[in-house]
């Protein structure tokens, strides 16, 4: 007669999630990490802890960097501290024992727990958030569900990504709708200044305005806030590019105002590669249609919004280490440092003969990003020349209107590291 296994066996494997979390809570890594960054902010602000380059060499140590090249593009993927990594591989060898389990049952609970704090991290209602696998699929989810007829208006500007902006295209293409397009003035430090386009070229036919809230050219922040609430009782609704504020910035989005808001994890919380969100205001769920199909379009579930298949459920959940290491770090801490470092970068590289910064400094409308150029100097050029001869990774860019290399540096970079960045660029510049 054949032994019954069935409830032994499930709570071994309820119990597997248990114990892999707790491999790395209790590394020596990460117990090393936690009590030496404990020890150090102690008593200190995250002004002075910006500074502090004791504090951040411990940060270091949690990561595996090139040792020759120094890396100062995060602004389009971060690379995972080690116990983020490790527990993706842990997550990866535990799917692969039994994956359709996992897929389908096994990690259905913590994905409700990643759920809930990553609400809480960004400030809306569980109820109002989706996992996405990027910014793009999340916006795109809003921009190909969203209920337009022939006629209508959507307002963009032209420093919008270009994906979201191929998309609004197809939408113009194939439904009839109008495309308005407005130009940001950037960089800029007014709060009407840099909403003003927006609402300028807001007409009786305008449905909808998408907006980019911290730019990926020059790290440029538009006063979200302050254009949701000149639009309240307009019925104009907006959606918001977030891509880089998670880990990155304070955020709330339901304070915010905003009606829907997609953002990538995988830049500034360090998450895996293919992890994003999506949030939409509670009301407005039932009217957008899923990208992916779902066996009911209009539910007021915001998990219609997760129908892609068979895809990396390893990623999703990994996000809570990703999670627990920025809380590690603390948030306040975080953004200080980027702020810190990218001014400390520009304010160098503004004293070079031939080379302009196009990034405020002030942090209520910049932030970890930057942007520079050099005189008579494609940005291309100047990104491979920095590249090839000082193995210094960026990114040049002409798009827009703006023209520039963007730098984003992490956390973990040293002063002595940027020194090398503003040597070569004198240097290029000469």
């Amino acid at each position: 007669m054949m032994k019954n296994y069935s409830t032994k066996s499930h709570l071994k494997l309820a119990d597997r999630i248990s114990q892999l979390e707790s491999k790395t809570d209790h590394s020596e890594l990460w117990v090393t990490l936690k009590k030496n960054l404990t020890e150090i902010a102690k008593d200190k602000s995250p002004e002075e802890l910006a500074q502090e380059e004791f504090y951040w060499r411990e940060v270091r140590s949690s990561y595996v960097l090139h040792e020759n090249f120094i890396n100062l593009n995060h602004g389009t993927i971060n690379p995972m501290p080690i116990p983020v990594k490790e527990t993706l591989v842990d997550y990866l060898e535990l799917c692969n024992e039994l994956p359709g389990y996992w897929f389908f049952e096994g990690f259905r609970e913590q994905k409700e727990k990643i759920r809930q704090r990553l609400a809480k991290l960004v400030g809306v209602s569980p109820d109002e958030l989706s996992l996405q696998r990027n910014t793009s699929s999340a916006i795109e989810t809003v921009i190909m569900g969203y209920p337009l007829e022939a006629g209508d208006e959507v307002i963009l500007s032209r420093q919008d990504y270009p994906t979201l902006v191929y998309a609004w295209q197809q939408r113009e293409k194939y439904d009839g709708i109008s495309l308005k397009w407005v130009d940001v003035q950037m960089p800029g430090n007014n709060k009407k200044a840099l909403i003003e386009p927006y609402l300028n070229a807001v007409s009786s036919k305008t449905k909808l305005i998408q907006v980019m809230q911290l730019f990926n050219w020059n790290g440029q922040i538009i006063p979200l806030e302050d254009l949701c609430t000149e639009l309240k009782d307009s019925g104009v609704e907006v959606l918001g590019d977030g891509a880089h504020i998670p880990g990155h910035l304070q955020i709330n989005i339901t304070k915010t105002g905003v009606d829907y808001w997609g953002a990538s994890l995988h830049k500034w919380l360090s998450a895996p590669i293919g992890t994003g969100i999506l949030t939409v205001k509670r009301d407005k769920i039932e009217r957008i249609v899923p990208l992916m199909a779902a066996e009911t379009p209009h539910s007021d579930d915001i998990r219609k919004f997760e129908t892609f298949g068979i895809h990396n459920s390893p990623l999703e959940m990994t996000i809570s280490r990703a999670l627990d290491y920025l809380e590690l770090v603390g948030l306040d801490n975080k953004t200080h440092r980027l702020h810190f470092l990218k001014n400390y970068a520009l304010d160098r590289l503004e004293e070079i003969k031939k080379v302009d910064t196009h990034t405020v400094r002030d942090r209520e409308f910049s932030a970890g990003l930057g942007m520079f150029s050099i005189e008579g100097m494609k940005p291309a050029e100047v990104q491979e020349k920095l590249f090839n001869d000082y193995c210094i990774y960026t990114v040049g860019f002409e798009y827009g209107g703006l023209a520039g290399v963007r730098i984003s540096p992490n956390i973990y970079h040293s002063l002595k590291e940027l020194d090398r960045l503003i040597e070569a660029v004198a240097e290029i510049a000469r």
